[in-house]
């Protein structure tokens, strides 16, 4: 099989995979149907939004009649929300545009089937750690000369959401624009702190200090095993030091050196504590955490919509712990992308439905129902959760207070390291010398990339 086809195939592969697991933890972590909104509060948002761009800067819209396709992941948010934030207000603001939703999380309408069909869309939605699977398509374009033409305001916007698409690209031009994005934050069962009278996690907390705590929280008692603390899978934790599988500029892999090191030294300090050992990734850990409540601190991405219908489950949030030397840092950014298509025959009016999803007005709305924004002024901030009664009395706050890292590189070679890189920490907490597992991972995933490039 040649190296096209195998890319493909592997394309194919993972973006199946990442709808259920990885960026698609929107799947699994996106917010539920709103709470019915007054009237008055409807309006109060419509007044925040001071007309369409264009508008402002005197450019005349073509108001003929179109209708654009966009390609959603559907399955990374929840139904309603295609309305809320996308046909609703692209239709209150611009009737002349009709919106044919494209449901990029049915196989049957994956990216790679559309080129094959030629139905392809005006827009496209990714994700900074996939966008190989929009750009390997031969769907991307350079947008920055509509940017610049609707005067778009790029200052307004996560400066790092939108850093993430050049880095994780390598190109000197963006391909699209950030609508949300991931945050970082510590859920805790408050319950068990209570059980066993350890004060909550605070905002600022280290994860020296959250190991601490573990240490306290990690009890054997009434036939349960209670653990301390979830650090995450090793990719995911070691993205806080922006340490990436491969060098993508020579695409061998970086594995055996002191950051991972670091990364996999750190996490069996927390899993070798007595009783804690059980260590489980996503979303595995969730359902320790939530179902079976015997986990304490889950140290996470945007799970709030599971909590919805967790009657009766205490629990609360604070800021994502973080290291002294990286202050106030997450893990790698994950900014949900739109890009309009090359071959778009109605690019203008493309634009205009993406600079409407990008409006404080829709951003409010996303906010309120705890899709985080990618517009993060005070106004909008304090309407985070708003909307969903589940939610409120939280410490919602505390999932502003930490920055993503910055966005690696994405390839799809990547996801030869994930597995190759899981099977090393296990052979690390099985007691093989940490020097030579990460020597023995990086030459099996040295060995993999070559397999995979020598069909090309």
């Amino acid at each position: 099989m040649n190296f096209k086809k195998k890319i493909w195939l592997i394309i194919c592969v993972v973006f199946v995979l990442i709808i259920a697991s990885a960026c698609s933890n929107a799947d699994h972590v996106g917010p539920v149907s709103p709470v019915d909104e007054t009237a008055a509060s409807k309006d109060s948002n419509r007044e925040q939004s001071s007309g369409s761009n264009e508008e402002q800067v005197g450019l005349e819209i073509n108001a003929d009649p179109v209708t654009l396709q966009l390609g959603l992941n559907v399955g990374w948010m929840g139904e309603w929300e295609v309305d809320l934030y996308f046909t609703n207000p692209v239709k209150e603001r611009y009737p002349h545009i009709e919106l044919e939703i494209i449901n990029l999380s049915d196989p049957d309408f994956a990216l790679d089937k559309l080129v094959v069909t030629g139905q392809i869309p005006d827009l496209v939605m990714s994700a900074n750690p996939i966008i190989y699977v929009f750009t390997d398509t031969g769907m991307e374009d350079n947008i920055e000369p509509l940017i610049e033409k609707y005067r778009f305001d790029l200052s307004k916007l996560n400066e790092n959401a939108v850093a993430s698409i050049k880095t994780a690209t390598g190109n000197d031009f963006l391909n699209g624009l950030p609508w949300t994005m991931h945050f970082n934050a510590t859920y805790y069962n408050k319950d068990i702190f209570d059980k066993f009278g350890v004060p909550y996690p605070y905002d600022g907390m280290t994860w020296e200090e959250a190991r601490e705590l573990a240490v306290r929280l990690t009890r054997f008692e009434d036939g349960v095993q209670y653990r301390g603390l979830e650090t995450d899978s090793p990719s995911h934790f070691a993205s806080i030091f922006s340490q990436p599988f491969i060098d993508v500029e020579t695409n061998k892999a970086s594995l055996n050196n002191d950051v991972w090191k670091r990364a996999f030294s750190f996490m069996k300090s927390v899993y070798d504590i007595e009783g804690n050992h059980e260590y489980v990734w996503p979303l595995a850990n969730l359902d320790q955490f939530l179902r079976e409540q015997r986990l304490a601190m889950l140290p996470s991405l945007n799970l709030l919509s599971h909590f919805k219908n967790a009657d009766g489950f205490n629990w609360d949030l604070s800021q994502y712990p973080q290291f002294e030397d990286y202050p106030n840092t997450g893990t790698q950014v994950d900014a949900w992308i739109l890009h309009i298509t090359k071959q778009s025959e109605h690019k203008d009016q493309a634009f205009l439905v993406l600079e409407t999803v990008l409006s404080e007005e829709v951003q409010i709305e996303l906010a309120r129902n705890a899709r985080f924004p990618i517009m993060d002024t005070p106004a909008i901030q304090e309407q985070f959760g708003k909307g969903q009664d589940y939610l409120q009395g939280k410490n919602l706050q505390a999932a502003f207070l930490t920055t993503p890292s910055p966005a690696l590189p994405a390839t799809p070679l990547n996801n030869h390291g994930q597995p190759i890189l899981q099977a090393a920490f296990h052979r690390y907490m099985d007691g093989t010398d940490l020097n030579t597992v990460l020597l023995q991972a990086e030459e099996e995933l040295n060995q993999k990339i070559a397999e995979v490039l020598g069909g090309s």
